[in-house]
């Protein structure tokens, strides 16, 4: 036990919770090299302070593969591709697996072609988006990352849910080391969110969910049953049907409402599609002068005069930034919900739940 947090949670160094989410994995049949990467791309979600994305998510993982909905020892293998395009077949492994391999191939396509994009068909749920994208920066490359996700949104004015969240990130490097990170949903939020605030028991902010006839609900389980809204009407809307198509159709995969559920049907491949891109920033400008650059550019949106309440303003991914700086030195805050979940599913395998550093 690492200190105590706020509402019943605990703060618990990320290298504990890394190496038992490994071990989890591992009885769970994943090769340790794979469980060490699944584990380091869920707890980095929660550095960055998003919870509903990061060790959370294994309870529901261990539990795919245990229902024969995952391949926990697929490795996936290149298909085709042509110039510095990349075709790969995630083979139903985990989807950070497929994420990390993909990622992987648009970066060295991009070392020959100055951009490189890999498309990813036959994968799952593979957590934060800004991991993937952010692989690209210690390569002195601007990386993005997409995927298409099971359907919780409506098509603008429909009330049927047809489409992903559509998740998106963009990496771009600076000088001084603070990257500028765009990580979003195409809806108001992420659906990981909504099940958090009702694993918490937590009434919705107005806005962020629809029941199943289309109005406006602030209940979790009934948004749960119901659509997520876009974000920004109909511009995220066709943003997510974009995305969609990009990931899940160009890829060969799974697209609309063929794409298999996280929590439901875990017998079954969910069949998601990724893709990725990395830009050499060489290929445009000398890398340094880039760089220096970007640090102005930053600078600049750091002076900007302020709104009238407003204490500081942050460039996208500086307020994640300063997160995985505190909870590097501070621990990972875990509630309690989430420690008895990581307890069942350890116990559920065989191990001691106190690998995970709480009693």
């Amino acid at each position: 036990m690492n200190g105590q947090g706020n509402t019943g949670t605990l703060r618990i160094q990320r290298k504990v919770l890394e190496q038992a989410a490994s071990k989890v994995l591992e009885a769970a049949g994943v090769p340790k090299p794979n469980a060490d990467t699944v584990a380091k791309v869920l707890l980095f979600a929660d550095q960055r302070g998003i919870e509903s994305h990061g060790i959370s998510k294994l309870p529901i993982y261990v539990k795919r593969i245990q229902d024969g909905g995952v391949n926990p020892g697929a490795a996936p293998r290149i298909i085709g591709g042509k110039g510095g395009i990349v075709r790969i077949d995630g083979m139903n492994a985990l989807g950070p697996i497929a994420g990390v391999f993909g990622m992987e191939q648009a970066i060295e396509a991009a070392r020959t072609h100055g951009i490189g994009v890999a498309s990813v068909r036959n994968s799952n749920h593979f957590g934060v988006t800004a991991y993937y994208s952010m692989m690209a920066l210690p390569h002195g490359m601007i990386g993005f990352a997409f995927s298409n996700a099971n359907p919780t949104v409506a098509p603008w004015g429909g009330k049927e849910a047809m489409v992903g969240t559509s998740p998106l990130s963009v990496a771009i490097p600076s000088g001084s080391g603070l990257p500028f990170v765009i990580d979003m949903a195409t809806t108001t939020v992420a659906r990981g969110k909504i099940l958090l605030y009702a694993r918490n028991k937590k009434p919705l902010p107005p806005g962020w969910a629809l029941d199943s006839e289309g109005k406006e609900t602030t209940d979790p389980e009934v948004a749960l049953k119901g659509l997520l809204t876009p974000l920004g009407g109909a511009k995220g809307s066709g943003l997510a049907l974009l995305i969609d198509i990009l990931c899940g159709l160009l890829s060969g995969s799974k697209y609309l409402t063929d794409v298999g559920h996280l929590y439901t049907g875990t017998d079954k491949p969910q069949g998601i599609g990724h893709l990725f891109l990395a830009l050499e920033i060489d290929a445009f400008l000398p890398g340094k002068q880039f760089l220096d650059e970007m640090d102005r550019y930053i600078e600049k949106i750091h002076s900007c005069p302020r709104a009238e309440g407003v204490e500081r303003l942050y460039i996208p991914g500086e307020i994640e930034y300063e997160s995985m700086m505190k909870t590097e030195r501070e621990g990972v805050e875990v509630s309690s919900i989430t420690r008895e979940e990581l307890a069942r599913t350890a116990e559920s395998l065989g191990l001691d739940f106190r690998i995970f550093g709480f009693f």
